[in-house]
């Protein structure tokens, strides 16, 4: 079939390349004939009109899609929650963002892929342009709100939209509804300069007055959700919830062993433990312990199924919406403290300066001696405190640490690049009112266990690319070597960092002579500046994103040639898939390799795509924390002056991060207004600035800076004094 779709798209194009024709004109052209060939060609065509091979214009004429003739570009267009759209183009190996204002979106979703139109090139790499029409929805997925007589009020997304869905399906709603909506790319009409498509209610996510209403919008809106469909509530009843006598076959039993758990203090899925010794002659023998889920969930179970829908758990907040019903994920998987569970355990022989030199995977039955927490581990390991319980454990955690420390020096000779942290925790009540925004900050405790957690992934892939078995890799590409430069050249063009240290890294990038290190030692050189932080986003912003992949491709942010996901198959399907591919590759069928084989790239596909979306639903309520926060702060007082720093600035956006770590925005708009009513201070990245609070957006998850400029000239002031 593909072969045939193939060939018809090579002879339409042919034949619109000579002249342009309707759709009627070119059926005709093409003798197609039956329903078969009609399904084929609607198929060609569609896939020409999403690729950007030709274009349909508002007469019904198919064309080739030349840019320049046309006056029209075409791409994916991407929607932050200011409202802003912009759309990246590569011409001429220079890429060109194309940005689109909240009222030129046309009814554009984040993802789609839009014609743009009435475009306009300034002098730098940004052009502004309107979305023309919608040539293909990338979820069509989005939340709306029901505000009775049939009118839909869109909720998280920006632009004057709004659907017409059937009259059957809104018996089932009231007024105040959160409804998940499929929306057509078609638009139907404009009423009241609104563009008005067709829509139908995918789900009731709950009433605008529910407690977590917020949260479950933000949920729902990303693919997650709390309820598990019947199949999967029926299939729990068959899982035992303890490990049976039966269940031991074919296993090392290691229940006499010193295992523990080390993981946050509110974690209830632990899917790793891990065991240690050192033998007289400084060789340590480290074994990580891994949930056997597979065990339980077999392939093509609705368990299994509902799973790989999911993709991940997403950690939202305070809250969890779970791979698995707790019963999996809190129960007969995870190993629970004094409890036998089934693993998959990975010994590795170490050498006394950290190698890895050898190593063992195997079926395993455990009995973890301690749920240790991050806290506590960390009060042994840097203040030599020892809290109640973890004696029996202390010379464990302690021959730990030393090799911790020692695969921290390997790991960096072998180019992993050590990026600053830039995440936020939120703290907040029982209620879930945010109270504090914390640094994520790792220790000890939480980069050994890290540690630990990537030598056996590297251990895994090794084995089973040396297999040539089929297997799901986490794959992270080399960066772009043009986006480095450019984010290279603003750091010095900013002044935040050394000239001689940019134009020495560029240097070696323009002259191939780069790798890893070479960053690591950039960053090294600034770890002590107050601009670290901006410095570490700006180039991690220019690396590509890690993902899964079918073929081995290695991970350049680890310094790896050999990397998967194989120690959280509770959270994350990929690690249950790569659980499921360590089968003795004996136990394979030609049929069953060709199957996977067929099947992965596909499912890594759909992985790395919910990675993504449980990583921004994770943003977003974070976002929304935030807002509360400064609604609440706000409605205290109005006049409240607050002290931050300008971490991003773009032609659309300045993002200023407050020292008690919100982050808010300030518009061009507001930028502009403050220029031309006399305050001409030019402010830079990384520059110290004081703001009020504007206005905020609970639905766009948003804060809205006014810059002050008073403050900020007395303190230049001093500054100059």
């Amino acid at each position: 079939m593909n072969n045939e779709i193939e060939n018809i798209k090579k002879e339409i194009i042919k034949n619109v390349d000579l002249k342009k024709l309707t759709l009627a004109e070119l059926r005709k052209t093409m003798h197609v004939k039956g329903e078969t060939m009609w399904a084929y060609f609607n198929n060609a065509l569609n896939e020409l009109e999403e690729e950007g091979q030709i274009y349909l214009d508002d007469e019904g004429y198919y064309k080739k899609f030349d840019s320049k003739q046309l006056g029209k570009v075409q791409g994916n267009i991407h929607i932050d929650r200011l409202g802003n759209g912009f759309v990246f183009i590569e011409h001429n190996g220079h890429k060109i963002k194309y940005l689109i204002n909240e009222e030129n979106l046309n009814g554009a979703l984040e993802g789609d892929t839009v014609v743009l139109t009435d475009i306009h090139h300034g002098k730098t790499n940004y052009a502004d342009a309107k979305v023309e029409k919608i040539v293909k929805r990338a979820k069509g997925r989005t939340v709306f709100e029901y505000a009775g007589e049939g009118e839909f009020i869109p909720y998280t997304i920006h632009g004057n939209v709004t659907v017409i869905c059937p009259k059957e399906e809104l018996k089932q709603i009231v007024t105040g509804h959160r409804v998940l909506v499929n929306i057509g790319k078609e638009k139907i009409a404009t009423i009241s300069n609104k563009a008005v498509f067709e829509g139908h209610i995918a789900k009731i996510i709950g009433h605008k007055d529910d407690p977590d209403i917020e949260i479950s919008t933000i949920a729902s809106q990303h693919g997650f959700f709390k309820e598990f469909p019947e199949d999967v509530i029926e299939q729990l009843k068959t899982i035992p919830d303890h490990v049976r006598p039966e269940d031991f076959e074919n296993r090392k039993d290691l229940r006499g062993q010193r295992i523990f758990t080390i993981d946050g203090i509110d974690t209830k899925d632990m899917d790793d433990a891990v065991s240690i010794k050192k033998n007289i002659l400084g060789y340590y023998l480290l074994s990580v312990h891994i949930a056997d889920v597979s065990y339980y969930i077999k392939e093509g179970t609705p368990l299994d199924i509902e799973a790989a829908k999911r993709g991940t758990s997403a950690y939202l907040a305070d809250s969890v919406i779970p791979m698995f019903p707790h019963q999996i994920s809190n129960g007969i998987c995870s190993l629970n403290e004094n409890q036998d569970r089934l693993t998959k355990t990975v010994d590795m022989l170490i050498s006394p300066n950290g190698e890895i030199l050898d190593y063992n995977i195997y079926d395993s039955v455990v009995n973890s001696k301690k749920k240790m927490n991050y806290n506590a581990v960390n009060q042994i390991l840097e203040t030599g405190i020892i809290p109640k319980g973890y004696e029996p454990f202390v010379n464990d955690l302690k021959i730990m640490h030393e090799l911790s420390q020692k695969m921290n020096k390997i790991n960096k000779n072998s180019g992993k690049v050590d990026f600053a942290s830039n995440e936020i925790k939120v703290i907040t009540t029982p209620t879930g009112d945010p109270i504090e925004f914390k640094p994520q900050i790792q220790k000890t405790g939480e980069r050994l266990i890290e540690n630990f957690m990537v030598a056996a992934n590297s251990c895994v892939a090794e084995y089973y690319r040396w297999l040539e078995t089929p297997e799901v890799y986490r794959t992270h590409g080399t960066p772009n070597e043009d986006h480095l430069i450019e984010a290279l050249k603003t750091l010095k063009k900013e002044k935040l960092c050394s000239k001689e240290e940019v134009d020495r890294l560029i240097n070696k990038i323009k002259n191939s002579h780069y790798n890893s290190s070479d960053l690591n030692f950039f960053l090294d050189h600034f770890k002590n500046s107050e601009n670290y932080q901006i410095i570490s986003l700006m180039l991690l912003k220019s690396m590509s994103k890690a993902k899964y992949s079918s073929t081995c491709d290695g991970h350049y942010g680890l310094g790896l040639k050999y990397y998967t996901h194989f120690t959280s198959p509770i959270r994350r399907h990929p690690d249950l898939m790569v659980h499921r591919l360590t089968e003795p590759f004996q136990k394979y069928s030609l049929s069953k390799i060709n199957k996977y084989y067929s099947l992965l790239p596909d499912i890594c596909t759909h992985d790395s795509e919910m990675e993504r979306e449980a990583d921004q639903a994770e943003k977003e309520v974070l976002d929304l924390k935030m807002a509360e926060y400064m609604q609440r702060e706000y409605e205290n007082d109005t006049t409240k002056i607050y002290k931050g720093r300008i971490i991003e600035m773009t032609p659309y956006d300045t993002k200023i991060k407050l020292d008690n770590n919100i982050i808010g925005h300030v518009t061009p708009q507001d930028l502009a207004h403050a220029k031309a009513t006399g305050h001409n201070q030019k402010l830079k990245l990384g520059e110290k600035v004081y703001v009020l609070i504007k206005e905020i957006s609970i639905p766009h998850r948003v804060i809205y800076f006014n810059l002050n400029y008073k403050e900020l000239s007395k303190t230049k002031q001093k500054v100059k004094k």
